[in-house]
């Protein structure tokens, strides 16, 4: 047998040691919390799974996003650890009423196992799309730059929570930048088929994940017209027949991807279709979904076009991501002007490339009406750190380039810095990661009450913390988001405070539920910051809490025992 050579040595040593650093953030305490979201989407994964094993393919469908992706993982993660859900005939559980909790616990089975297997799948799938973009990267790049591009990508701090989470936006992020740089790789580097395909696919999966990876568009465009340029002097005419041709294949690997791996599109394309893209439109035009708008109404549509809604969304940007990204990013805008002239090509497409898919999907997202919420531009996030990475490397490359003799140890040394300081930003957030603050932006007095909406961190010590009272397995507890984020920590009863109950109409199921409960959960960090619970929340500053949850500088969750309520804390909480 012949000797591995010294350069494939090289690289299975570089693909391990990615392997592991990607692993080990990600992997590890995976069960420790739960976000508001996920318990929702393992009842839509369940219904999935359901629908496979009744061949009903028709009901592979959720609403304004295919989620194909998510849903085919919980699927999955049902199949390794549930099999037999799918033969009891209990037929689709609703999500909204949370009847998959029970029901699993009913048959021996653990809603947070089910999450846990879901999260490690998901993460292997995100391992393989961050091996796809380094190896897209060192076509441009040297392979430890191109090591140290992708390390620094997936360490910027909500991304690597958001990679930790059930949630489509970790997924749509990596497929939208593999599918841009493997087309970037066909046109300038390597005009072999496989990039194309590549591309296609990674794109497919993009759009199966989430409808608004169609934002992801305005790149592929880019690239189309900067090769149509490239390509001017054979004549405008066969370079607009040539570009064509390319992203008529293109297109057509991503349709073929869409149809294949969905099943529902080989029973009811035009359901799937409607479904998806009918109620994202209504979201983004009509400001909700079919269910409430009932139906496409083009008169109706408009757009947030006032600048709030994408200052907003670009404030989060900034607030979330790194000191380090941030100088990377503005090192990085000089790339375009690099003197050696292959090199300034290639970064003037890189640089565009990035800036303009950047800023599609917070223009999408900033003028939809619809929810915004901050992982939805997560595809932002990656593009803008890839974008910093390469500006660091240029700019110790320049430095290095002045001390020649210096020169591997300065550009390396200051690339392991600055990956160890943006790791380190992520890692002191652990376990959750994405509750990151920029410390500079804090520091001036953003968000200095709470940096946006929880998604549900620090519920489950409350639960932890309840669960070593006195008989809590017979105890019930009252808690705003109780499912999943509380009850999966809890041993005991858990009854889910309603947002509703506060609205005037329903003060019986308010005051009804609450005696019927040993304690009371307040999520503060969530409903101070909406004004219809500050009435519900000022009658109970009267009393002291039992218990207060604090984190990172900011109160998270009050706890209150009920029977140490006055009766005139019943009394004008009835008046609500």
């Amino acid at each position: 047998m012949r000797p591995m050579n010294r350069n494939k040595l090289t690289d299975v040593f570089i693909y391990l040691g990615l392997i592991a650093v990607f692993l080990a953030p990600r992997l590890a305490k995976i069960d420790s919390f739960v976000t508001l979201d996920e318990p929702h989407w393992l009842s839509m994964g369940a219904n999935f799974y359901y629908a496979l094993g009744q061949r009903e393919f028709e009901n592979t469908v959720y609403e304004y996003q295919p989620a194909v992706t998510t849903m085919a993982i919980i699927a999955f993660a049902m199949f390794l650890y549930f099999p037999e859900y799918r033969g009891f005939g209990q037929g689709y559980l609703s999500y909204e009423k949370g009847l998959l909790d029970p029901f699993m616990i009913k048959h021996g089975y653990d809603p947070l196992k089910l999450l846990e297997y879901s999260r490690t799948i998901q993460v292997l799938v995100l391992l393989v799309l961050f091996l796809l973009l380094y190896f897209l990267l060192q076509k441009f790049i040297p392979r430890w730059m191109a090591a140290f591009a992708a390390l620094f990508v997936t360490f910027d701090p909500y991304y690597l929570g958001l990679t930790r989470m059930l949630t489509h936006e970790a997924m749509v992020a990596l497929f939208v930048l593999v599918s841009l740089l493997a087309l970037a790789v066909y046109f300038m580097k390597d005009r072999k088929f496989i990039f194309l395909l590549i591309s296609g696919v990674a794109a497919g999966f993009a759009q199966l994940s989430k409808s608004s990876a169609i934002a992801m568009l305005a790149g592929v465009g880019i690239l189309l017209l900067m090769q149509l340029i490239e390509e001017r002097g054979q004549g405008w005419g066969r370079a607009v027949v040539n570009v064509f041709k390319t992203f008529g294949i293109w297109f057509a690997v991503l349709a073929l991807t869409y149809f294949v791996f969905w099943p529902g599109m080989w029973v009811a394309p035009g359901k799937m279709l409607y479904q998806v893209y009918g109620n994202a439109f209504s979201y983004a035009f009509q400001g909700a979904r079919l269910t409430v708008t009932e139906d496409l109404n083009v008169s109706e549509f408009s757009l947030d076009t006032t600048s709030t809604g994408v200052w907003d969304i670009a404030k989060v940007l900034l607030y979330r991501t790194t000191p380090f990204t941030w100088l990377g990013f503005l090192l990085g805008i000089v790339l375009p002007f690099t003197q050696h002239p292959e090199r300034a090509r290639q970064n003037r497409v890189l640089f565009t490339l990035l800036v303009v898919n950047t800023l599609a999907f917070v223009l999408l997202i900033g003028l939809a009406q619809g929810r915004n919420s901050p992982h939805y531009i997560a595809s932002s996030y990656v593009s803008v750190n890839l974008l910093a990475a390469l500006g660091w490397m240029s700019a110790l490359g320049w430095l290095a380039e002045r001390h020649p003799l210096r020169k591997m140890q300065i550009q390396y040394a200051g690339l392991a810095l600055v990956l160890m300081l943006q790791a380190g930003s992520a890692l002191s957030f652990f376990p959750y990661y994405y509750t990151y603050r920029n410390p500079m932006l804090q520091t001036l007095g953003w968000y200095s009450e709470y940096p946006q909406k929880p998604y549900g961190e620090a519920l489950e010590i409350a639960a932890q913390y309840l669960a070593q009272q006195p008989n809590a397995a017979e105890s019930t507890v009252f808690s705003y988001y109780s499912r999943g984020c509380f009850s999966f920590y809890y041993p005991g009863n858990t009854i889910s405070f309603r947002p509703y109950y506060i609205d005037g109409d329903h003060a019986e199921d308010l005051i009804g539920n609450l005696r019927a409960s040993d304690y009371l959960v307040v999520y503060y960090a969530n409903q101070i910051q909406m004004e219809k619970y500050h009435p519900f929340i000022n009658i109970l500053e009267a009393v002291e809490p039992f218990h207060v949850i604090w984190m990172d500088g900011y109160e998270y969750v009050r706890i209150y025992k009920v029977d140490s309520l006055p009766e005139d804390i019943f009394e004008r909480l009835a008046d609500l």
